[in-house]
């Protein structure tokens, strides 16, 4: 009678095999931890300048005009939440009474990715 066993090319092909699979998930968990630290940091912006937009709404038009609005401590506020963040604030006046105000935020997103910058505008 013959003892059924496994040799030694399928152990090896299969141990082969499994450290092919843990590489691949290794750098799937990878790309999955980048990709959700890259999110969080649009989101983290992206409230920043929801944020900054109502800061503008409740400003008096001739504030904006003037450049007091730049005055503002949001410097702060990005530097705590983004790495490397920057903050522009433009004012634009269209008609008599109407502004349009422009809000841009620029952040670092790691060493691998370029600098990355959300804009958003609102009439005032």
């Amino acid at each position: 009678m013959k003892k059924s066993a496994f040799t030694l090319i399928e152990v090896s092909a299969a141990i082969v095999l499994l450290a092919a699979c843990t590489v691949c998930f290794a750098q799937l968990v990878a790309l999955v931890t980048s990709e959700r630290a890259s999110e969080r940091s649009r989101q983290t912006a992206v409230d920043l300048l929801q944020n900054v937009l109502e800061r503008l709404a409740a400003t008096e038009t001739e504030k904006l005009v003037s450049g007091d609005f730049d005055k503002m401590p949001f410097e702060s506020l990005i530097n705590r939440s983004l790495p490397d963040g920057k903050i522009a604030f433009e004012s634009k006046t269209i008609e008599n009474d109407i502004v349009l105000g422009t809000v841009t935020v620029s952040w670092n997103d790691g060493a691998t990715r370029p600098r990355r910058e959300i804009v958003m505008f609102r009439l005032l």
